[in-house]
């Protein structure tokens, strides 16, 4: 037995039992159940969420168990009573599907489901549904056959144990019905199917709602509500009279599906084009829906429409003129036979190309061939639109007007901005006033003086600007100006320009040591400054070598000055200096190298008197005396040497002595000696020199 399935069968559904017993192959099977009160009756539908279970279903069979709950309205006593409708549902043999299948296309499509040595699907004409179906499984292509056919016709869905008419139902009484598999658990678990139905409440089915007929040349688009009665119809008939009274099915009976379904995109409506044989004639239409169990609803309001000729006239822009007051004249061109397809003309307006475009003139008479407008702004794009009688539309190319402007917007104002310390710079200026403002162009320059450079390619609209400079650089200014453009791309003078100071995180150079010495009143120092431009102060610091631990002491801060004389360096100590530069953010440089002085001073006063030397060339010796000390000296250091050389420490005597006798001596030489006195405070005396012949 073989059948050809044709176009009002498609493999998935999106209603009805067709729709819920399509699941994945690796979940557990389970039986969905639907049920429908009717007059002395319960009509119940089911069937398995898988190919597999419904196959061994047909072979194993079903038990429908029925449970009173509810009579009146009220539990009854005992809460539960089963009755046991059907102990082994199974589909009918096929010798019993003859005459149903000679006289119904849906139960031919069943029977060939269940019983067919094979299974094909043939001449599909909508979608290239028979290419998707044929390469599913043959035992997919019998389950969702054998659903929808279940589906379009309750009677046969009773033959292929997937309906069932319970007639033994007493009025208000409410009850649960369970559908089991007879599948042996060991073979595949299929879980039980329930639904809970009220024999007094008796609902009709709702007609489709919101019909609409869209008419177009020889053919009439139909749409109507899907989402909203997805789970009350499974498919659709669309009915067409050409009087409103006497009504005929479109499409030989076939119900309509919708193919536009999906699981992650649902429909929201249904649609249907009729073709029609002529224009002009109006043609009445209506819906019905058809339930899961076979029933038809009552139809939807009728809708009425007529095929109307397509406007294929179009508009053709063949000249503008500009006048005198800065509006502009637009010509067009069209046919004068096909006036009487249009009711006006419309001309639309974008400042550029691409649009959007908007209507700035409307109810253009179809005699005419020129309109004005007045409104223009420095770059008009036109197009005229011919409106046709059944609001089809027909549009001319665009036409590019430009008015004449020279003249460029004012320079930018109020230019500000500020650097944060991660270098993005916020710049700020005031918005100009001109209409026909395009926007704006900036630049930036790293010198006070040089030539700035673009940053940015197109104009842009705002009057603010981010931008980033690198902050660790030699230059500590960025600076700014802007210009305005319009949109005849003529540009303004340069605004004023902006100096806008970085954060500074770069420290100053170090200042260097270039001299130092002791002189008598202290410690004179000398430095090179700081080559940095910010720097603010040169800051000289000084430590006491044997008291390092009490840490630096600022002995003096200048600007420029780069000389210093520490006159406050206590004697026979030992200093440590060291100078930084701080700049105007408060950073300071690295210390320059320190230098280490040791400091002796000498005193102004004169300890030393009557210092002579005296020649014995009889002794052959030489005397050296002084008058005696103060108490305040407390060693004297007499250094000698030939007139020629250089001195040597001969003597360091305590300063009771006042004199000594050389005698190393050569006749013939000539002595030098030099005596300084040592004060109890580590200070020094002036020296005293006298020469002597021998």
């Amino acid at each position: 037995m073989k059948i050809k399935i044709y176009i009002f069968l498609f493999l998935t559904y999106c209603c009805g039992l067709s729709s819920i017993s399509q699941t994945n192959d690796t979940d557990v099977p389970e039986i969905m159940i639907l049920a429908r009160a009717q007059t002395g009756k319960i009509l119940l539908r089911w069937a398995p969420t898988n190919a597999s279970a419904w196959m061994k279903n047909n072979k194993y069979g079903y038990t429908l168990e029925r449970y009173t709950i509810k009579k009146d309205g009220k539990l009854i006593s005992p809460p539960n009573k089963k009755v046991v409708l059907e102990t082994m549902l199974v589909p009918d043999p096929l010798e019993a599907w003859e005459e149903e299948v000679n006289k119904n296309d849906y139960a031919a499509v069943l029977a060939q489901s269940l019983y067919g040595e094979n299974f094909e699907v043939e001449s599909m004409e909508q979608g290239g549904l028979a290419q998707i179906i044929n390469k599913s499984k043959e035992a997919e292509q019998r389950f969702s056959f054998a659903l929808f056919a279940a589906d379009m016709n309750f009677e046969i869905s009773k033959k292929a144990a997937l309906g069932y008419e319970d007639t033994s139902v007493i009025a208000g009484e409410e009850y649960l019905y369970r559908i089991k598999s007879l599948v042996p658990i060991d073979i595949l678990k299929i879980e039980m199917g329930s639904v809970v139905i009220n024999t007094t409440t008796l609902e009709p089915l709702p007609k489709p709602i919101d019909l609409i007929a869209v008419p177009d040349d020889k053919n009439i688009l139909l749409t109507w509500e899907y989402r909203m009665f997805k789970s009350v119809f499974t498919s659709y008939y669309v009915e067409r009279s050409e009087n409103g009274k006497d009504f005929k099915r479109l499409g030989d009976d076939t119900p309509l599906v919708n193919l536009n379904d999906k699981p992650n995109a649902p429909a929201r409506r249904m649609y249907y084009v009729d073709t029609l044989s002529q224009n002009d004639k109006t043609y009445y239409y209506r819906v019905k829906g058809i339930s899961p169990f076979g029933e038809q609803s009552p139809p939807s309001e009728v809708v009425s429409a007529q095929g109307v000729k397509k406007l294929a006239a179009v508009p053709h822009i063949s000249n503008y003129r500009l006048d005198d007051t800065g509006g502009v004249d637009v010509f067009w061109e069209f046919s004068e036979e096909a006036e009487k397809q249009i009711t006006k003309f419309e001309l639309i307006w974008a400042p550029q190309e691409r649009g959007p475009y908007k209507v700035v003139k409307t109810d253009i008479p179809v005699t005419s061939r020129t309109t004005k407008y007045k409104d223009l702004t420095p770059s008009n794009y036109f197009k005229v639109m011919a409106i046709g009688k059944n609001n089809q539309k027909t549009t001319s190319f665009s036409e590019f007007v430009q008015t004449i402007d020279s003249i460029p917007p004012a320079a930018p104002m109020g230019v500000k901005g500020v650097v944060d310390t991660l270098g993005v710079v916020n710049l700020k200026w005031e918005a100009n006033t001109e209409k026909d403002m395009l926007g704006y162009r900036v630049f930036r320059g790293n010198l006070e003086n040089e030539e700035v450079s673009q940053l940015t390619v197109s104009p842009i609209q705002a009057n603010t600007f981010i931008d980033t400079v690198q902050i660790k650089s030699l230059n500590s200014k960025v600076f700014y100006q802007v210009v305005a453009v319009d949109q005849r791309f003529n540009m303004s003078e340069f605004s004023e320009k902006l100096a806008l100071k970085k954060p500074d995180v770069v420290p100053p150079s170090s200042p260097i040591f270039s001299t130092y010495k002791v002189i008598e009143d202290g410690i004179f120092l000398q430095w090179i400054n700081s080559s940095s431009d910010d720097v603010v102060s040169h800051q000289l610091f000084r430590q006491k070598v044997a008291e390092a631990h009490k840490g630096w002491q600022l002995v003096y801060k200048t600007d420029t000055i780069t000389k210093f004389t520490d006159h406050t360096a206590q004697s026979n100590a030992k200093y440590r200096y060291a100078i930084f530069a701080e700049d105007d953010s408060k950073l300071k440089s690295a210390p320059s190298t320190p230098i280490t002085v040791n400091y002796v001073n000498k005193i102004k006063k004169d300890f030393i008197n009557g210092f002579a030397a005296i020649a014995d060339r009889v002794n052959k010796n030489i005397t050296v005396s002084w008058r005696k000390m103060p108490n305040e000296v407390v060693e004297l250091m007499v250094y000698k040497h030939k007139k020629e050389g250089k001195p040597v420490l001969w003597k360091q005597i305590p300063a009771k002595i006042n004199k000594l006798v050389d005698a190393s001596v050569n006749p013939g030489s000539v002595y030098v000696y030099t005596i300084k006195a040592i004060l109890s405070k580590g200070q020094y005396s002036q020296t005293k020199e006298v020469e002597v012949s021998y």
